[in-house]
């Protein structure tokens, strides 16, 4: 993460200002790529259930790796093309990959424990985003966005490297490896369920009406957070008139703010209801953007509004990261873990797509900075109430961090 936030939280600024892309050319580049990479959320959960946690983790770094590569060089001859191919070569692999970070932590970790094992993931993977931002705003203004895009890769590349030669397999990686019989007892590995067929997994969760009634939520949810990766930049640099250096200590303030305090808000939540949690994230996401679009439209002090805003839509962020990384994990059957993460990753995904159209067609479409937001925050409204049914529908065990 700390060489992806060298250049991705600025990515937009760069389309937009350097390629002179317009808002909505920018959400339509990002959201057809992501529409391309949706289904293969899915089939990387399915995988991850067949071909084990910690193989399909390592393919996806090292070419996330190759593809950043690819994107510095593209970059280098400002060719949109070029840079089209390397995100959609890395993001294949490298999104069929992710649901199995999710499996591989919740194979090792039940009940609370599980909430917490996310919770230091998550930590890690915003101190990297945190230094990543800071460092890539010094490295962009010295050495151009291509440059900034080429360290990138030498970190991406180390980073799975080091990954490569110390993690361990899962319980469920162990058991995948399991050997015929034989003469010579094996060492005894944790019984796993065997993986069922990959339509059976897709029949098992059709007919899932709570999985799939929080499958809705949480892409309405991420309409919502998406707002972060794209709009939100965008807004904050051309509409409030914040610099660039301001920008990247803004955006390096979310991931200090979440390596600071997420294990306070995790801890200060156990035992309570994932839904309960969602929901108050939500709800602090909605207060930061008003306030933006307040501070917008009556000119009071913007650059402040915007650190405060920060500040207040990260702790939404680390609310609505407890359910959203645990949930899928604890309402899934033994053997299907990595199917639902994948679904889950999915939806989200799609939701983000919605959001940067969204977020494009409504800079496109309105000045009024208060408007902006009030209109990106139409999504949360089914997504609480979705929240609220689906709570009476969990059990405790599933439902409690």
């Amino acid at each position: 993460m700390l060489g992806n936030a060298l250049y991705n939280p600025f990515l937009a600024l760069f389309l937009v200002n350097v390629l002179h892309l317009t808002y909505l050319e920018v959400g339509e580049i990002i959201a057809a790529i992501g529409l391309i990479l949706l289904p293969f959320n899915f089939l990387g959960g399915l995988l991850t259930d067949r071909l084990g946690r910690r193989r399909l983790l390592l393919i996806g770094l090292f070419a996330e790796a190759a593809a950043t590569a690819g994107l510095a060089y593209a970059f280098s001859v400002q060719s949109l093309e070029l840079a089209i191919v390397a995100a959609l070569a890395g993001g294949i692999v490298s999104t069929t990959a992710g649901p199995a970070a999710a499996a591989y932590i919740a194979d090792f970790a039940e009940h609370s424990e599980r909430t917490r094992g996310f919770t230091f993931y998550r930590i890690g993977f915003n101190a990297g985003y945190s230094a990543g931002v800071t460092l890539g705003g010094l490295l962009i203004a010295s050495i151009g966005f291509a440059g900034a895009v080429g360290v990138a890769t030498v970190i991406m590349a180390s980073g799975a490297s080091f990954l490569a030669l110390t993690l361990a397999p899962s319980p469920r990686d162990l058991a995948l490896r399991r050997p015929a019989p034989s003469a010579v007892a094996p060492a005894p590995v944790p019984a796993e369920p065997p993986p069922v067929t990959m339509a059976t997994s897709f029949k098992l969760l059709g007919r899932d009406r709570v999985a799939l009634e929080l499958l809705l939520a949480f892409g309405l949810v991420a309409m919502v957070v998406g707002q972060w990766g794209v709009t939100f930049p965008l807004y904050v640099h051309n509409v409030l008139g914040v610099s660039y250096s301001l920008l990247g200590v803004g955006l390096a303030l979310n991931g200090l703010v979440v390596v600071f305090g997420q294990t306070f808000t995790t801890e200060s939540v156990i035992g309570r209801r994932h839904t309960t949690i969602g929901i108050l994230g939500v709800l602090l996401y909605a207060v930061a953007f008003l306030g933006l679009g307040a501070a917008g439209l009556f000119v009071v002090f913007p650059t402040y509004v915007f650190f405060a805003a920060v500040v207040v839509l990260t702790f939404g962020e680390n609310l609505i990261t407890i359910p959203s990384a645990t949930l899928p994990s604890n309402i899934a059957p033994k053997a299907e873990v990595g199917a639902y993460n994948g679904a889950f990753a999915m939806v989200g995904g799609a939701g983000f797509i919605v959001s940067v159209l969204l977020g494009g067609a409504v800079l496109e479409a309105t000045a009024n900075p208060l408007l902006i937001w009030v209109l990106l925050l139409v999504p949360a409204v089914p997504a609480l109430l979705l929240l609220r049914h689906a709570a009476a529908r969990l059990s405790p065990a599933q439902d409690t961090a």
